[in-house]
């Protein structure tokens, strides 16, 4: 039961990261959303897209991300992986 909810729990939290993605790049199909496309892929990924992608996931899940995590991010994996150890 506890292996069920913690699966459960990822999986929310990568619906709520993608969900953060297509708000902040608006333009970005559902098909295209890949968790391993980088910064370089996405057409508006500069440092205003960056800095909405933080602050989101910050506010979202009540955290507060270091310099060095958020220079980091290079993808919604990279994200996801931050995201989570903070949950853990």
């Amino acid at each position: 039961m506890i292996f069920a909810n913690v699966m459960n729990n990822k999986h929310k939290t990568k619906e709520i990261l993608k969900n953060i993605f297509f708000e902040v790049f608006p333009n970005l199909d559902k098909n295209d959303f890949s968790w391993e496309k980088e910064q370089k892929d996405y057409e508006n990924w500069d440092s205003f897209a960056q800095l909405n992608l933080i602050t989101f996931a910050e506010a979202k899940f009540n955290i507060s991300l270091t310099l060095e995590e958020s220079i980091e991010i290079k993808s919604a994996n990279d994200l996801l992986k931050i995201v989570e150890q903070y949950l853990a």
